[in-house]
């Protein structure tokens, strides 16, 4: 006839649980990390970019490489 008090499971930021939540927290990690290598304007241009997957997807690799060593 006993019980125990109620136990909270957190699952921590990364978690699948917890995806929507980590997703902005993902992007502006890769936006400040960029902006340490790269201009402002052209890690804009990268945000957009992996915003649209289709586009991404359809970006040959040297274009998307030639990206990266132009800026």
């Amino acid at each position: 006839g006993s019980c125990t008090e109620p136990v909270t499971v957190e699952y921590p930021i990364g978690h699948r649980r917890r995806r929507q939540e980590a997703i902005p927290l993902l992007e502006r990690k890769f936006t400040e990390n960029m902006r340490t290598c790269f201009a402002n304007d052209f890690v804009g241009e990268l945000v957009d970019l992996f915003r649209d997957s289709e586009r991404l997807e359809q970006m040959p690799v040297h274009q998307f490489m030639g990206m990266l060593q132009k800026s």
